[in-house]
């Protein structure tokens, strides 16, 4: 990106597991293995219940004495009710952060220009941590884990921990809800484009993240949301759920899967459905414009469209207007 760039996120689901049996706990209701990790270190994960559904989609990470959960908004509220609920006799707290903080997702050039800046001090193997992530390809590897540390921006602490939100170019900054005035005008001194939440789902669009109570809920099994070897470990051992999703990867096959789309000459609204042959092989979950008459999605797929290059039609019902959808890679 030309100019370093950060979002402002009204909102955000952040839930603390507290206690000394919390990573014992929050191991058995995850999908991807978080006993391993250090202090500032986490992973992608989705959370399940006892059919392998999932509760949750969240990034877990480990801090002192707690495991933070961060995720699309609107999800605290049923993983608390999870966690209480799968906890006995152990010592493990469930504590909605929410409205503690404010959020800004900060494009890894506006991290590493306010560094370079001076104006966000990072600790000890924050920020620039992600760099030892990177494949041979430059991209970050799924199953290493994620950085989260702290850091001062403006003379007040923050948080600041890696998210696959837009790909592999995101860092979320949890500050303070009082001390938020403070970070968004040192974020604008450094000349920073800001955009709003809208901004922010289109461009996450195009990077292909789902977005749990838009492109997931409740009904979907992890392998349904293509993000494996992102969000799944099967060397873990067992945990809440872990039964159906080792299964499925055995027998290797679900009936539908989140795909990304391109779309020609439309911009069709969410759950517009697709047709192939006289019969529904998708339906969108989530649009963005791409300029010029054309469109990217995320949708399901059938089987049949599960491969890139797959082709399906459907209707723009604001204009009526028959459009070309094509699975991409």
């Amino acid at each position: 990106m030309s100019t370093p760039e950060y979002y402002v996120l009204p909102a955000v689901s952040v839930i603390d597991v507290v206690g000394a049996d919390a990573p014992a706990i929050v191991n058995n209701l995850t999908t991807q293995e978080v006993l391993s990790l250090n202090q500032g270190q986490g992973h992608e994960s989705f959370i399940t219940d006892v059919r392998g559904k999932t509760v949750g989609h969240v990034h877990v990470f480990r801090q002192e004495n707690a495991f933070r959960m961060i995720g699309a908004v609107g999800q605290s509220q049923r993983i608390a009710a999870h966690v209480d609920r799968y906890t006995i006799r152990e010592d493990a707290i469930p504590k909605i952060r929410d409205e503690d903080f404010k959020y800004f997702l900060l494009s890894s050039a506006a991290v590493l220009k306010a560094m370079e800046a001076k104006s966000l001090d990072v600790g000890p193997g924050g920020a620039s941590g992600s760099e030892g992530r990177t494949t041979a390809d430059g991209s970050n590897s799924p199953n290493d884990p994620l950085d989260a540390t702290t850091v001062s921006i403006g003379g007040i602490d923050a948080q600041l921990v890696d998210v696959r939100w837009l790909a592999d170019d995101s860092r979320l900054m949890l500050v303070a809800a009082g001390d938020a005035a403070v970070a968004s005008d040192e974020l604008q001194k450094l000349g920073f484009e800001m955009h709003e939440e809208a901004c922010f789902h289109r461009l996450r669009t195009q990077r292909g993240f789902p977005w749990y109570g838009i492109d997931i809920d409740e009904s979907n099994l992890p392998q349904e949301i293509n993000r494996d070897r992102e969000t799944l470990s099967f060397t873990k051992g067992c945990y809440l759920g872990q039964e159906t999703v080792a299964r499925l990867d055995a027998m290797g096959q679900v009936q539908r899967k989140l795909v990304r789309w391109s779309i020609e000459g439309a911009s069709p609204a969410p759950s517009t459905t697709l047709q192939s042959d006289g019969k529904t092989v998708g339906r969108l979950t989530s649009v963005a414009s791409t300029g010029g008459g054309e469109s990217c999605a995320l949708g399901f797929a059938r089987r049949t469209h599960f491969d890139p290059g797959a082709i399906a039609s459907g209707i723009d019902e604001s204009t009526q207007t028959t459009f070309v959808a094509t699975v991409l890679k």
